[in-house]
């Protein structure tokens, strides 16, 4: 899993095309309606970009994401959002891997 900041959406969408997966920051993602509890109380959140769903599903349940629904499935942009407790080990996970 690759980290990419807010303003490098494209560059995470074309990892993840080319098989990684990224994890894409984002801030307020309680602004848009219909947006669960999470992300109403939380001022960070992201996207966790990848096309191989499969890899896509175990990672969101390994972070701890208790409903897993999935963005754009099968098309492009295939993600799942995190945030809370599954976007921090998402983030730790990086870290980790730039260790």
């Amino acid at each position: 899993m690759k980290l990419f900041k807010e303003r490098q959406l494209k560059e995470a969408y074309e990892y993840a095309r080319t098989g990684g997966q990224s994890l894409h920051l984002f801030s307020d993602p309680g602004i848009y309606p219909g947006a669960p509890k999470c992300f109403k109380r939380s001022r960070d959140a992201a996207h966790l970009f990848d096309y191989n769903i499969g890899r896509l599903i175990a990672t969101a349940r390994r972070l701890g994401v208790r409903v897993i629904k999935i963005g754009r499935k099968g098309r492009h942009g295939q993600h799942i959002d995190l945030c809370g407790k599954p976007l921090q080990r998402a983030k730790d996970d990086t870290l980790q891997s730039l260790i």
